[in-house]
């Protein structure tokens, strides 16, 4: 490979990653901002029966059927941050897609609940862990 090819490489990857990361928050991340009370609107996109169990402390549960509807009820005055099962699952980067063409400015949790859960994160709920386990995955 010549210089020239890598440099072009190197600045695509710069530029992916650069945009991957400000359009993510971590679960530490994310436990930071509800900590500093910053304006979110969190939007858990499981079933209704794991997000009785454990979510994110504020989520709302919303599915992705349900979200372009829903949508006219968020402000896009806060950050929506949208999570759904685990780092497999697509939901939540199909709700940041579908919530970002609306013009809301709009992060996806890395790693979904799993993560947040397995950091050990204050929830709300029972604290069951969620695995996806269902055709809506995504």
């Amino acid at each position: 490979m010549t210089t020239d090819l890598l440099t072009k490489q190197s600045a695509k990857a710069v530029e992916y990653f650069e945009q991957k990361l400000a359009f993510e928050i971590g679960p530490i991340g994310l436990k930071y901002a509800l900590e500093a009370k910053e304006s979110l609107t969190i939007i858990d996109l499981r079933t209704p029966e794991l997000f009785a169990k454990s979510h994110v402390p504020g989520a709302i549960n919303v599915s992705f059927e349900e979200l372009d509807k829903a949508a006219d009820k968020f402000s896009k005055d806060k950050t929506t941050v949208v999570y759904c099962y685990g780092i497999t699952c697509h939901l939540a980067a199909k709700a940041a897609l579908l919530l970002a063409k609306k013009g809301f400015p709009v992060k996806e949790l890395y790693g979904g609940f799993d993560e947040y859960h397995a950091a050990q994160l204050p929830t709300e709920g029972t604290h069951t862990k969620s695995s996806c386990g269902t055709s809506s995955c995504g």
